[in-house]
C-alpha cells in the first residue's frame, strides 16, 4: 500500500475528502502509478477526476444532493469493480470509482448518504483510493475541488 502525503493543493481536497468520507485523509499523490490530482498526465490523456487516498472498506458518502443515476463497472475487461454516480439537480455527474455499492439506481441521496465502501486496488505500488470524478451536461470533466459541498 502506498503512503499518504499531502500534495500540492491539498486545502480544498482535504475539504472535499472530508464531504465523501467523513475524515481528515490526503489527496493521493506521486506513486508507481502516477499522481492522482485533477490533470495528471495519463498517457496520451489527463486525469479526468482526483483520487482520495483511502483504505479497502472505507465509508463513501455523497458530496451532494441528488439522485442515484448509475451503478457502473469503470472498466469492461474487469466486472470486479464499481461505481456509482449522482446525478445533481444541475445535472451534473458525480462518480465514485472503486466503490462497492449499497444503494440502487434511483435512491435520493443527500449528505448523510453511504454509497458503498471502497474496494482494494490491485495495482502494484499504488496508493489506494477512492476516484471522484464530476462530468457536466455536455459530458465535459470538471475539476471536483472547484465544486464541492463542504460540511
Amino acid at each position: 500500500m502506498g503512503e499518504y502525503r499531502l500534495g500540492n493543493n491539498d486545502s480544498s481536497n482535504i475539504d472535499l475528502f472530508r464531504a465523501v468520507v467523513r475524515a481528515r485523509l490526503p489527496t493521493r499523490t506521486l506513486d508507481a502509478q502516477g499522481s492522482g490530482h485533477f490533470g495528471a498526465p495519463r498517457g496520451t490523456h489527463t486525469h479526468n477526476g482526483i483520487d482520495l487516498a483511502c483504505y479497502p472498506g472505507t465509508s463513501v458518502y455523497s458530496a451532494v444532493y441528488g439522485e442515484i443515476s448509475k451503478i457502473g463497472y469503470p472498466y469492461s475487461h474487469d466486472l470486479k469493480y464499481r461505481y456509482v454516480e449522482v446525478t445533481d439537480i444541475e445535472g451534473l455527474q458525480w462518480r465514485y470509482f472503486y466503490v462497492k455499492p449499497s444503494v440502487k439506481k434511483g435512491d435520493v441521496v443527500d449528505l448523510d448518504t453511504v454509497l458503498g465502501v471502497t474496494q482494494e486496488l490491485p495495482y502494484e505500488g499504488i496508493t489506494q483510493h477512492c476516484h471522484l470524478e464530476i462530468k457536466d451536461v455536455n459530458g465535459d470533466f470538471l475539476d471536483p475541488t472547484e465544486r464541492a459541498a463542504h460540511p
